[in-house]
């Protein structure tokens, strides 16, 4: 298998923006809000690709939008070689079967009128599996699996802790034998304790069904744990994408640096230096010219203000968006470090 065929998801320029209505009436669209800006990466079959970045940066969105939840604004986004952004709804609909998401919150993903058995077997249904023996055989193979027992399946959704809400969010996932599950902050509503029980669950399944994860989450000890690679958003753009122990060893970006500067040493007598960012985070309705960290960047140079860099190859399989790393400083490229 080549490289290029072992890639199961490519996102090229994707963008979304979501329009400031204003006006007497209140139906003129006087702005936008840059949500997802241009992001491009790349998930190979098998592993599990995570997105980072503080709250607003666009994460959630980038997934939801992958997904069709949310209509891209442009850009292309190839699952399997099918371009997801210029198929119609119908052939969405297909498509969805093979791509299913895992929400933050368990409880209000979850209809509050539906017993678990129906929760889980809604999708069988919805991709026309019309024997009701065999969705209720497949139903307790996936309840199963996830550490439901058959007496849970009766219940309603108010009857079970957090936890075991995520593994109901799971079996519905996994129900139709999906190759891709993106999980937007799957564990952050949940206790640290059951927290690992449903980490290490994802991993099993992961083994278990070959599983692809794209796994959105602020938590860096989470991502680290879960995650082989990571790509790094900051106001609506990917910033730094490298492999798991080069980001957290090496980070490149200046964000990156401040980001998991603050992620705490594992030895309890090392001590990290934390970097503190200046000012605050942009609004994606206004973002700054150039690239956008220039006003809280300490490595800022005239190019910053003016013109944005693109993400580029620095290093084996490690991309950074950064003026530091172009072809002109290159030479430059540890001094700042």
């Amino acid at each position: 298998m080549t490289e290029q065929q072992n890639v199961l998801l490519k996102v090229e320029n994707l963008q979304k923006h979501f329009p400031v209505k204003g006006g007497i009436f209140g139906n003129k669209t006087i702005n936008q809000v840059k949500a997802v800006e241009g992001v491009s990466f790349e998930v190979k079959q098998g592993e599990t690709f995570g997105i980072v970045g503080e709250s607003g940066c666009g994460k959630s969105t980038t997934g939801r939008t992958i997904l069709r939840l949310l209509e891209p604004t442009s850009g292309n986004i190839y699952f399997q070689g099918v371009n997801i952004a210029e198929v119609n709804k119908t052939e969405m609909r297909k498509l969805r079967k093979d791509i299913q998401i895992v929400f933050q919150d368990p409880f209000s993903s979850l209809n509050p009128r539906m017993r678990v058995k129906d929760i889980i077997e809604e999708p069988l249904i919805n991709f026309d599996v019309k024997d009701r023996s065999e969705r209720e055989k497949r139903v307790h193979e996936i309840a199963e699996q996830v550490g439901l027992t058959v007496d849970q399946l009766s219940r309603f959704p108010h009857e079970f802790s957090g936890g075991q809400r995520q593994r109901i969010g799971l079996a519905r996932a996994l129900i139709t034998k999906p190759k891709l599950i993106i999980a937007d902050e799957p564990v952050s509503a949940l206790d640290v304790s059951i927290q690992s029980q449903v980490l290490n669950l994802m991993k099993d399944l992961q083994k278990e069904f070959g599983l692809t994860y794209i796994f959105i989450s602020h938590d860096l000890s989470v991502v680290k744990h879960l995650c082989d690679r990571i790509g790094v958003m900051y106001l609506g753009k990917m910033v730094e994408v490298a492999e798991k122990n080069q980001m957290y060893d090496e980070p490149l970006h200046p964000y990156s640096k401040a980001l998991l500067s603050a992620h705490p040493s594992s030895h309890p007598l090392k001590k990290k230096n934390r970097i503190i960012l200046k000012g605050d985070v942009p609004s994606p309705s206004n973002p700054p010219s150039g690239c956008t960290f220039h006003p809280r960047c300490s490595s800022c140079m005239d190019i910053c203000k003016t013109e944005a860099p693109s993400l580029q190859t620095v290093r084996d399989q490690h991309d950074v968006s950064c003026h530091l790393y172009t072809e002109v400083n290159k030479d430059q490229e540890y001094l700042y470090e």
